[in-house]
């Protein structure tokens, strides 16, 4: 069984698992900047008529893709945080084994 490493919040994984893990991560973070790109190029609502009612429907839609253009970017930046985070853990405990290993 290979070591355990503690991601914190309670999570941990096996050592052998956290390359997948990472890319399994990397992945998720390249279909949000996707779609992010996608929506920004195709998504912009205008007006199905003149009058009022068309144009504040639009500007509502419109405000929609905004907020899920910000929340996109807020789960891109949480995945990249944890991306650097699993990693950093990973480099730690593979530098601490090899420190322990030069000691023995």
């Amino acid at each position: 069984m290979a070591a355990e490493i503690s991601l914190g919040g309670g999570y941990s994984i096996d050592l052998d698992d956290a390359q997948k893990f990472i890319d399994a991560l990397q992945n998720q973070l390249q279909a949000l900047q996707e779609t992010a790109m996608q929506a920004g190029r195709d998504i912009s609502v205008f007006p199905p008529g003149n009058d009022d009612y068309s144009a504040a429907w639009a500007r509502a839609a419109n405000a929609m893709a905004g907020q899920h253009f910000t929340w996109n970017r807020g789960k891109q930046q949480e995945l990249i945080a944890l991306i650097d985070k699993v990693t950093d853990v990973v480099n730690k405990y593979k530098q601490t084994e090899h420190d322990n290993t030069m000691r023995a």
